[in-house]
């Protein structure tokens, strides 16, 4: 373990201390009841989630992903143990994840070793590997949910993926709105114990009864759950499918403005991705992601970022299998470039304060216009979407379609900010929006797209010229290029804070950034990092001009990323104008200072970010478990990453090791101990045919004992053996080693420290 780390074990023992919600919600609705329980782990402007996927879907090992992070943004990271849903309905079989409870236990222990937060994903739509209880006001405390509440500090609660398919089937009978019955139970669980529900959306065509609106509409029980545990649901905009972008942020950020939901969040996946032609998975990479991530962030308020969803493609590989001076050979990950260079980026300019997320009341007071869906008698997305030509004429792409047709989340202006759908207002808060159209108007007070645009450009003043998305907050500006073609986007853009005249800007495919003023210099943020479309090598230009400067700036600049081309900058000033040409690709800081002009009449006041890491978890004290698919080992048979129809069946993890019967036969894996002292080591095993004596067991080199393993007559079937070990505070090297041939191949699925 990392020093790091193993200190922050020994500090989070003592500091254990969670803060209470800040967030305005909290702030206006805890009024009218009694003492809210406080939040395992807040989450708000100041304190942002990050949901990075431990996946099943790359045969990952908790542990080594979880080191993966780096040491700044993991305090801000909740894992998420994403079961993946692979079921085929002929032979009532699991293709991924044999045993849902087994494995979201052992994986939740690992995190619980790391002392990190987690979350347990255990369905994808309808389909899920945990029981649903939708009787109303179920208590859901003797079920498994309450077990992992009960058992794991480190564990904030359940996310649920994708609630638009999979419903009503053979094998998974349970109904969307059975579904949400059962969130409702959930949400007073999660309430209880100050954990979260979270759920993403994704829209299509034969969804929208599914939509968020529609079960606040259809479904009492959810809704009353929502008024009722506001803080502890998250809701977030997927980006799954190719149709209903708009809507379905107009529907999440909805939720959160009018108090349904405690936060918004952002899962991006890049199925819902479409090029310049249309063409579905064309032409993609995690650059498109750079926009959304940003302007949810800066303009949305948005306080969860989910994913990305794509693990193999813009997350974590699994490396070759390597081999070490002892002969042992073990598995590997590594994260993405992409992964490095954008989202971890990103979340770093969330930690150093260049992107601050608003407050819902900021949200709200700059949104101004707020939908109510109260329509009644109409198709369903009548009855559940927002209005059909909501956006268009305003920050839709002129060439894309409205609702199911609209396939492009990118805005082609800043102008206006993302108008909110609800279901209703239900606090002061969301009660506050200056503007507020029921959806049953809508046609008598916009009829043409002119009229409503007409209106929107009276109600938000124009804040630059140009074909960007230019957005302000405060002093800083969220820019990037809208096109997919690979046309440049250019803006000019009046200086609100700095003393100079005005700044224009050019920007290449896929970036964007932010730029922040201060009276006498500028900073840019600007990411593009492609890893797909273009060679690593190949440079993409932007380009800055900044006028009204009394004399020569200075400009400095610095590449963020890893394994990025080195970026060139290079700076003409002529005329009074200041032009910086920027050529990169990845992520740059540049900053410019000595940028003054004559300008007296300028801004002063703006908010800081004060974003602070959250606590990590109370120590965990239960049971270690150690996946055996996950050792190191030595002249054995074959690591079954995926046990899943395999003819072996029970084991506990993702899969098992054939340990075989070879003399010389060994396996390693390192454990932690809070403190030194007897445990108790309990290995689980499979021999059909015979009892196996000869497998030694070896604490930091040193032989315990050599175990006797009863026959267990198949290899679904499972057996124990235990020994009384001693530990080190900190790390220990665990050894099984054949010390001759043993009489009956072995089969291990794992071995668990208590």
């Amino acid at each position: 373990m990392k020093l790091k780390r193993f200190i922050s074990l020994l500090l989070a023992a003592v500091m254990t201390v969670c803060i209470l919600p800040t967030s305005a919600f909290a702030a206006t609705k805890s009024t009218a009841k009694a003492k809210e329980p406080t939040l395992r782990r807040p989450v708000s402007p100041e304190q942002p989630m990050w949901i990075v996927h431990i996946d099943t879907w790359n045969y990952a090992d908790p542990a080594k992903i979880i080191d993966l992070i780096p040491e700044d943004i993991l305090p801000y990271v909740v894992f998420n143990i994403s079961m993946s849903i692979n079921y085929d309905h002929d032979t009532h079989t699991w293709g991924m994840v044999n045993d849902g409870y087994e494995l979201a236990k052992s994986w939740l222990r690992t995190c619980a070793e790391k002392n990190v937060w987690a979350l347990i994903q255990p369905a994808s739509g309808g389909q899920c590997h945990f029981p649903d209880y939708y009787e109303p006001n179920t208590d859901l405390e003797n079920t498994l949910f309450g077990e992992f509440f009960r058992d794991y500090p480190n564990f904030l609660g359940f996310n649920y993926c994708e609630q638009f398919w999979g419903f009503d089937q053979k094998d998974f009978p349970t109904t969307y709105k059975q579904r949400y019955q059962h969130f409702a139970n959930l949400l007073k669980l999660t309430h209880k114990y100050g954990g979260y529900l979270v759920v993403s959306w994704c829209g299509n065509q034969w969804g929208q009864a599914l939509n968020p609106i529609a079960m606040l509409k259809q479904v009492p029980e959810f809704e009353k759950a929502c008024l009722d545990y506001t803080e502890n649901y998250i809701l977030c905009e997927k980006h799954t499918q190719v149709g209903y972008l708009q809507d379905v942020e107009s529907q999440v950020l909805g939720a959160y403005l009018s108090g349904y939901a405690g936060q918004a969040g952002l899962r991006y996946d890049s199925t819902g991705w479409t090029d310049e032609n249309g063409d579905h998975d064309k032409n993609y990479t995690l650059a498109t992601g750079i926009a959304p991530h940003i302007e949810r962030l800066m303009q949305c308020g948005f306080t969860v970022i989910d994913g990305p969803e794509l693990i193999w493609n813009d997350d974590f590989n699994e490396n070759w299998k390597k081999t070490d001076s002892q002969g042992y050979t073990y598995r590997s990950w590594k994260m993405t470039d992409q992964f490095q260079n954008i989202s971890i980026d990103i979340f770093r300019k969330l930690i150093d304060g260049t992107i601050r997320i608003p407050s819902r009341e900021e949200v709200i007071e700059r949104t101004k216009v707020v939908i109510i869906q109260d329509n009644k008698y109409a198709s369903d997305d009548g009855k559940y979407c927002s209005p059909v030509t909501l956006f268009e004429g305003l920050y839709r792409m002129d060439d894309d379609g409205n609702l199911r047709d609209n396939h492009n989340f990118f805005k082609k202006t800043g102008r206006y900010p993302t108008i909110p759908t609800v279901y209703n207002l239900a606090d002061d808060a969301a009660k506050s929006f200056e503007y507020q159209v029921n959806y049953t108007k809508y046609a008598s007070r916009w009829g043409r797209v002119e009229k409503k645009v007409a209106e929107f450009n009276k109600i938000f003043e124009k804040e630059y010229a140009g074909n960007m998305y230019v957005r302000s907050s405060e002093n800083a500006w969220t820019v990037y290029n809208p096109f997919k073609s690979g046309k440049a986007a250019t803006a000019r853009v009046n200086f609100r804070y700095n003393t100079a005249d005005y700044f224009e800007m050019s920007l290449s495919r896929y970036s964007g950034g932010v730029v922040t003023e201060y009276s006498d210099s500028l900073k840019f943020y600007l990411n593009n990092y492609d890893n797909k479309l273009s060679k690593s090598t190949d440079l993409k230009t932007d380009l800055i001009k900044i006028y009204g400067c009394t004399e020569e700036p200075k400009v400095t600049y610095k590449d963020r990323g890893v394994s990025q081309a080195k970026s060139k900058v290079t700076t003409l000033w002529k005329d009074g104008v200041l032009t910086v040409k920027v050529q990169h690709n990845g992520p740059v800081d540049i900053t410019v200072t000595n940028a003054k002009g004559k300008n007296t009449d300028r801004l002063t006041k703006y908010k800081k970010s004060g974003i602070t890491a959250p606590a990590r978890p109370p120590i965990y004290a239960g049971p270690y478990q150690y996946e055996a698919e996950h050792f190191d080992i030595k002249n054995c048979n074959k690591y079954v990453e995926n046990g899943c129809r395999t003819g072996v069946d029970n084991f506990q993890g993702q899969g098992y090791l054939i340990f075989g019967k070879k003399s010389g036969a060994s396996v390693r894996d390192t454990v932690t101990a809070l403190k030194s002292g007897e445990y108790t080591f309990t290995l689980r095993y499979a021999a059909a045919k015979a009892d196996i004596s000869g497998l030694a067991l070896y604490v930091n080199g040193q032989k315990v004992k050599t175990l006797s393993l009863k026959k267990t007559g198949s290899t679904s079937k499972w057996g124990t053996v235990s020994a009384k070990i001693k530990l080190n505070k900190g790390e220990n090297k665990i050894e099984l080693k054949a010390d001759s041939t043993l009489a009956d191949e072995l089969y291990i699925d794992n071995f668990v420290i208590s």
